[in-house]
């Protein structure tokens, strides 16, 4: 049951925190110039040449660290949300 939740809370949390960065990163300059580099970069990646195997290497490694990065905003994201309704609970706005 717990495991059932919290997969819908990050199911749910994603879909939330994708709405509130995309209006958020307008006013952040560094998450803009970190975005074009890792553009850059992904560009230049796709030019090089290299084996299959090492491309199909390279390519998990890479998916495997958007999955892992996702998870852990995801779930830093219900943990923002937890505190804020602890927050809230106990400046007595909100109840558990």
């Amino acid at each position: 049951m717990v495991k059932d939740l919290l997969n819908t809370l990050k199911a749910l949390a994603g879909k939330r925190r994708e709405i509130s960065l995309i209006e958020v990163r307008k006013y952040d300059s560094d998450y803009e110039e970190a975005m074009d580099k890792a553009v850059e970069l992904r560009n230049r990646y796709e030019t090089m040449e290299l084996r299959p195997e090492d491309k199909g290497t390279i390519d998990s490694l890479l998916d495997t660290l958007d999955e892992v990065e996702v998870t852990q905003v995801n779930l830093a994201y219900v943990a923002g949300l937890a505190d804020c309704l602890l927050i809230l609970e106990r400046l007595d706005l909100f109840q558990l």
